[in-house]
C-alpha cells in the first residue's frame, strides 16, 4: 500500500510537495478506508488529483513513474548518460528529490533518493519491523577517505559492503542490492516498484488490451466477472467470444513492407490469436471494430480486476477519457467495496460529478494549483482547507473557485475566443 509520496524539482514541481493516503481525523466514510495498520492507522482506498491544465495533476503521475523507472532500471546502466531527469525550469541545476513510505508484506518502509543529472547524490532506506523505524542503510553526500559516505544495519553490513563494492555513483544501492543479494526486506522493497505499481497515461499506447484479451480466454473467474461488471454498467453485451483468426494481409498493409517482401507475403496467411468477438442480441463484432470508448473499457477492466485482486496501486491520468463518468464511478465503487483487497486507486481528472462528498471523503479529494511567478506546483487536499462541511456541495464550490485550483480557461485564452 501506499501511505505517502514527496517530491521536489519534478516538471511544474519546484519545491518539495506531499501526497498522502494517509486518512485524517475525519470521521465521515470509514468504510472507505483499509484498517489493517493497527488502531487509528487507516489508509484511504482512493485519491482523485483535481485542477486546471498545466497545473501539475500530470507531474505529480509522471514523479511516481519516474521513480519506479529508476529503481528497476539503475543496476543496467552503463554510465550516466543514461539518468533521465526531468527538473524545474527555474531549478535545473538543484537535484530531484523522491521519497515514499509504504506497506509490504506486513511492514512499513521509507526510501528515498536524490539525484541530478551525473549521479545519485543521497539514499536511504528504513523500515518499521516491529514498529519502531530502523535503518537498511544510507548514503550520503558527506566524502569520507574520498569516498561517499555509507552506513548499513547490522543484518545488511556484510552484504551491503559486497554492493557498494561494486556500485557506481550513477546507480541505485537498492537496485544493486536486489540483484546481488537475497534478502527479504530488499526484496519486498524493490518489488513495491516493480510490482505494485501500476500506472496508466492515456495518451501513451499499452498492450492492455492484448492483455485483457489473452487473460479473458485463460481465466473463466475472470470472465465472469467482466461480463458482471459490463452488466452492472448497463452495457447490453450478451457474451465474449475468443477465436484464432487466419487471413491474409490486405493491400494497405503490404505497402508498410519493403518491396521485395510484398509479394512473398501477398499469399501468405497472417494467424492473429485470441481475437475478441462481442456478442450481442442481433449480431457478433470484433472488438476492434468497436468505439473507442469500448475498447478503452475492454483494456482496462481486466488490469483494474488484476489490480484488486493482487493488492496493488493503481495511478491513472485522466481516468475519463473515452469513458463514461458512470463507469468512472462504477471502477471507484469496486475498489472502494472491496474490502478483502487493500488495492487502491489515485487518479487526476475533470470529472466534477466525482467531487460529491457521498462519494469521496474530504482527505480523498486533492487540488493542484499553479503558483504564477515561478510556475510552481501547489497541491493540498480539502480537508487542509477549513470550514468545509460534511455535507458541503463541494462540486459547486470547486467550479466557483472556492477551494483554489481554479479549472478555469486561462484568462487570456478566453479573452481570445470571445473575440473569434
Amino acid at each position: 500500500m501506499l501511505l505517502q509520496f514527496q517530491c521536489s524539482n519534478h516538471r511544474s514541481i519546484k519545491d518539495e510537495i506531499t501526497f498522502s493516503m494517509l486518512a485524517s481525523s475525519d470521521d465521515s466514510h470509514e468504510e472507505k478506508l483499509i484498517k489493517n495498520l493497527g488502531e487509528g492507522n487507516y489508509i484511504s482506498r482512493c485519491a482523485s488529483l483535481y485542477g486546471a491544465n498545466g497545473s501539475g495533476k500530470t507531474s505529480i503521475i509522471s514523479a511516481i513513474l519516474y521513480m519506479k523507472q529508476l529503481v528497476i532500471s539503475s543496476n543496467s546502466y552503463q554510465n550516466e548518460s543514461q539518468i533521465v531527469r526531468l527538473p524545474h525550469k527555474l531549478a535545473v541545476d538543484s537535484p530531484t528529490k523522491y521519497s515514499i513510505n509504504f506497506e509490504k508484506n506486513g511492514i512499513v518502509y521509507q526510501y528515498s533518493f536524490e539525484y541530478d543529472n551525473k549521479e545519485i547524490i543521497s539514499e536511504s532506506l528504513y523500515y518499521w519491523p516491529n514498529g519502531k523505524r530502523a535503518l537498511i542503510f544510507e548514503r550520503t553526500a558527506e566524502i569520507l577517505n574520498n569516498e561517499p559516505s555509507f552506513k548499513f544495519s547490522n543484518e545488511f553490513k556484510k552484504m551491503g559492503e559486497n554492493c557498494r563494492g561494486r556500485l557506481k555513483s550513477f546507480k541505485l544501492l537498492l537496485s544493486v542490492a536486489f540483484n546481488e543479494t537475497n534478502i527479504e526486506y530488499i526484496a519486498n522493497a524493490f518489488n513495491f516498484f516493480q510490482n505494485d505499481l501500476v500506472i496508466l497515461f492515456s495518451n501513451e499506447p499499452s498492450n492492455w488490451l492484448q492483455y485483457s484479451v489473452d487473460r479473458l480466454k485463460k481465466d473463466e473467474e475472470l470472465r465472469r466477472m467482466f461480463l458482471d461488471f459490463l452488466h452492472s454498467i448497463g452495457s447490453d453485451i450478451l457474451d465474449m467470444i475468443l477465436v484464432n483468426q487466419i487471413r491474409t494481409f490486405s493491400e494497405k498493409e503490404l505497402l508498410k513492407f519493403p518491396s521485395e517482401l510484398r509479394q512473398a507475403l501477398s499469399d501468405q496467411a497472417l494467424r492473429l490469436n485470441n481475437i475478441l468477438i462481442l456478442r450481442y442480441k442481433d449480431f457478433d463484432i470484433d472488438i476492434n471494430d468497436e468505439s473507442e470508448g469500448i475498447k478503452k473499457l475492454f483494456a482496462m477492466i481486466c488490469p483494474l480486476i488484476d489490480i484488486i485482486r493482487n493488492n496493488k496501486i493503481f495511478f491513472c491520468d485522466e481516468i475519463e477519457n473515452s469513458l463514461h463518468s458512470s463507469i468512472v464511478l462504477e471502477i471507484i465503487r469496486r475498489f472502494f467495496n472491496n474490502e478483502k483487497s487493500t488495492a487502491q486507486f489515485i487518479f487526476a481528472t475533470h470529472n466534477t460529478e466525482i467531487l460529491d462528498l457521498n462519494i469521496m471523503r474530504r482527505d480523498q479529494i486533492w487540488f493542484t494549483e499553479l503558483e504564477k511567478t515561478e510556475r510552481k506546483t501547489d497541491l493540498f487536499s480539502l480537508s487542509d482547507i477549513k470550514n468545509v462541511r460534511k455535507d458541503e456541495a463541494v462540486q459547486k464550490g470547486y467550479i466557483a473557485g472556492k477551494y483554489g485550483a481554479i479549472p478555469m480557461i486561462n484568462t487570456e485564452i478566453q479573452k481570445i475566443c470571445e473575440e473569434c
